[in-house]
C-alpha cells in the first residue's frame, strides 16, 4: 500500500507542477483560473496523501476520509462571461487542456486500478475518494474543451466525450 501511496503523492507534485507552470502559458483567463484551481487541488491532495502516509506509519487506522465539492468551483465559474481569445489562442489552449485531461485521466485510472487491486477495504476507500477527486478534475476540464469546440466551430473528433 504505501508504494501505491509514494506513487500517488508523486503523481499529484508533478501536476501540481504541470498546471502550475501551464497556467501562465495560456491565453485565456477562465482557462489560467481553472489550472490555478487544480494546482490548488492537487497540492492538497499531495498534503493529504503525505498526512495519510504519515498517519499510518505511526499506526494510525484510516477511519475517516474527507469529500472534495466542486460546486464551490462550478458555480464560481458558470456565472462568468467567458473570456474573448481568438481562434490561435483557443487553439493553443485547447493543446494545453488536451495534456491536462490526459494528465487526470491517467491518474483517474490509476486510482480505479489500484483500488480494484487492493484487499484491504479501507484503503480501496482511500483510492476510490482520490479517483473520484480526479475525475472531478477531468470533468472540469472536459467542461471548458466543449466550450473551446463550440466557440470556435470545431468537431475535431479526437475527444472522448
Amino acid at each position: 500500500m504505501y508504494d501505491v501511496l509514494r506513487l500517488a503523492e508523486q503523481f499529484e507534485i508533478d501536476g501540481f507542477k504541470f498546471y502550475t507552470s501551464k497556467k501562465s502559458e495560456v491565453k485565456n483567463k477562465t482557462v489560467a483560473e481553472i489550472f490555478d484551481y487544480l494546482a490548488q487541488m492537487e497540492k492538497e491532495h499531495t498534503e493529504f496523501i503525505r498526512r495519510l502516509i504519515k498517519s499510518l506509519e505511526e499506526g494510525a487506522q484510516i477511519d475517516s476520509l474527507p469529500e472534495q465539492d466542486t460546486k464551490y468551483y462550478k458555480s464560481r465559474f458558470e456565472g462568468q462571461k467567458i473570456a474573448e481569445t481568438t481562434p490561435e489562442d483557443d487553439i493553443a489552449d485547447l493543446s494545453v487542456l488536451r495534456m491536462a485531461y490526459l494528465i487526470e485521466k491517467d491518474f483517474m485510472e490509476f486510482y480505479e486500478k489500484a483500488a480494484n487491486n487492493e484487499k484491504d477495504e479501507r484503503v480501496k476507500k482511500l483510492l476510490l475518494v482520490l479517483r473520484d477527486w480526479e475525475e472531478g478534475h477531468k470533468r472540469i476540464i472536459e467542461e471548458e474543451i466543449k466550450a473551446i469546440l463550440e466557440r470556435n466551430n470545431l468537431e475535431l473528433g479526437f475527444y472522448p466525450f
